[in-house]
């Protein structure tokens, strides 16, 4: 870990938040935790993360994939906004967009085929665990179904297309967002702009999926609030907390 004289005034600062931040964001994991076992039940807490993660992780995926087929000419092309300052910023070009073509949909439809490969032993599991009483929140099979595989054979496929591309892009557009708000704010690119550098492209790709609940209601579930409440709780806590974490054991040089 490197000595606090490394640290400019600033970088302390945003240090201190950085761990005020981990430390809330890990006991709102776990306050939602408690609340839902003691309510419903702790498998459908289980539940309900896998649930989040597998509407979440095509975003996840493609947001991390833009860093890795980034560089090359920049989106704004270099222009400013009314304000004088840049409209997103070197950092997001062009080839950065291919990241969710070329890297994060593929990898995400392979995780989903894979779901669909091992569907028949985890439909026994959760039946099996649904009989027990397991689930009260979560007692419906078709939302597991939903999440898992997009729901009945062989239009499971198309609903799935369709949720990655939509979550993949959605990531896109809002880390650009978050980008263009980073501008306004005068915030250098590569310092932490809280809570939103973690939440912007989660925030667009939920919403981004949720549109199809809406259209085609048949064929796509809308999110629930629960969903939605433990995205916007672990989507920023796993990005501070593994920062943070990297920090304190020397893998980066800053938290954020």
């Amino acid at each position: 870990m490197p000595s606090e004289k490394t640290l400019t005034d600033a970088e302390k600062n945003h240090k201190k938040i950085a761990i005020i931040l981990a430390i809330t964001f890990a006991c709102l994991i776990l306050a939602n935790f408690l609340i839902i076992a003691f309510i419903f039940n702790w498998a459908d807490w289980v539940a309900l993360l896998i649930f989040s993660l597998l509407f979440i992780v095509p975003a996840y995926i493609s947001n991390a994939s833009m860093v890795i087929t980034g560089g090359g000419k920049p989106i704004d092309g270099g222009k400013n906004f009314r304000d004088g300052r840049r409209i997103l910023g070197d950092h997001k070009t062009w080839n950065g967009l291919k990241g969710p073509l070329y890297i994060g949909i593929p990898i995400s439809f392979c995780i989903f085929l894979l779901f669909n490969i091992l569907w028949v032993p985890i439909n026994e599991l959760i039946i099996d665990a649904a009989a027990q009483g397991q689930y009260d929140l979560y007692n419906n099979i078709q939302i597991f179904k939903y999440y898992f595989i997009g729901g009945e054979f062989p239009i499971n496929f198309l609903v799935l297309l369709v949720r990655i591309i939509l979550a993949s892009y959605g990531a896109v557009i809002g880390d650009l967002i978050g980008s263009f708000l980073k501008r306004r704010f005068d915030i250098k690119s590569g310092a932490p702009f809280w809570i939103v550098d973690q939440l912007d492209f989660a925030l667009v790709a939920l919403l981004f999926v949720s549109i199809p609940g809406f259209i085609a209601p048949n064929l796509f579930l809308l999110p629930d609030i629960f969903i939605i409440v433990f995205l916007l709780i672990l989507t920023p806590a796993v990005s501070i907390i593994a920062n943070t974490v990297a920090y304190f054991i020397g893998l980066k040089d800053v938290p954020w």
